[in-house]
């Protein structure tokens, strides 16, 4: 190995931590500076406040996350039709297998993640994550999960986006893993169109034991990490949430059988 390919990985990484350190400074910067300029024209109301912060912030977490995939040369390929933006309470359900599958979501969809509640210690990517409003979950803790879920059902009550990966956790491979129902319950009554999604990935791009920093080191060492998303149909589903998550189990199961067929086309 060369000292170029040697020095790709740490390089990458060194320059994903200095851009989300550049955006979280522009985005604070650029809500502060909309807050005088509301001021002093009299302001709208508070709820209004609160929505042109969320939108502020939203264009530059998508932007933070689309220059996140170029810097770690994720070359991603969309099967199916993206849906437009959403008009209401959505709920974006996809299987878990890299730490890129967050960045992913979120540059296509916005809004928030359910994601492991470490990751709200990690530095600078965490600040960034907690700004998010990303909902953390320490799996092996009951009261962390009943207050994920309630979390959940706050986000989708104010018209947000939410995405989850309701295996629990990352797994390698394309097997499936069934899925936790509770963020499903979560939606009750709130008329949420949900989005299933698949994804695959090339072997060795797995976020299984590793640390995050040796991780996101993997995958910036590569020449280039080829994804696959299929898109299934949005909709909702007015069910009980065994019935939704087995719905969508088997929807987004098919979605990565053809998620891997483009990929291996590929190759």
């Amino acid at each position: 190995m060369s000292i170029r390919e040697r020095a790709r990985g740490p390089l990458r990484t060194a320059g994903l931590f200095g851009w989300t350190a550049a955006m979280l400074a522009a985005v604070e910067s650029h809500k502060a500076i909309d807050r005088k300029l509301q001021a002093r024209k009299g302001g709208p109301d508070s709820d209004a406040v609160e929505l042109r912060q969320d939108q502020i912030f939203d264009r530059y977490m998508r932007t933070w996350t689309r220059v996140m995939l170029d810097v770690l040369r994720v070359d991603l390929t969309i099967l199916g039709e993206l849906p437009p933006p959403a008009r209401g309470p959505r709920l974006v359900v996809s299987n878990h297998r890299s730490a890129v599958d967050i960045p992913i979501l979120i540059t296509h969809f916005g809004g928030s993640v359910l994601s492991r509640g470490d990751i709200e210690s990690w530095p600078i990517l965490g600040l960034a994550a907690q700004k998010a409003q990303t909902i953390f979950v320490d799996r092996e803790s009951t009261r962390s999960g009943a207050q994920a879920i309630r979390a959940i059902r706050a986000q989708l009550a104010a018209g947000r986006t939410v995405s989850i990966f309701p295996e629990g956790t990352t797994f390698a491979g394309d097997e499936l893993r069934p899925f936790n129902a509770g963020a499903f319950a979560a939606c009750r009554k709130l008329e949420v169109e949900y989005v299933p999604i698949g994804l695959a990935y090339p072997p060795g791009c797995e976020y299984i034991q590793d640390n995050f920093l040796s991780h996101a080191q993997a995958i910036a060492s590569r020449p280039l990490t080829p994804v696959v998303l299929a898109v299934g149909r949005a909709r909702r589903i007015e069910a009980k949430a065994k019935v939704v998550a087995d719905e969508l189990h088997a929807e987004i199961e098919t979605l990565i059988a053809r998620a891997r067929a483009e990929l291996d086309a590929r190759r």
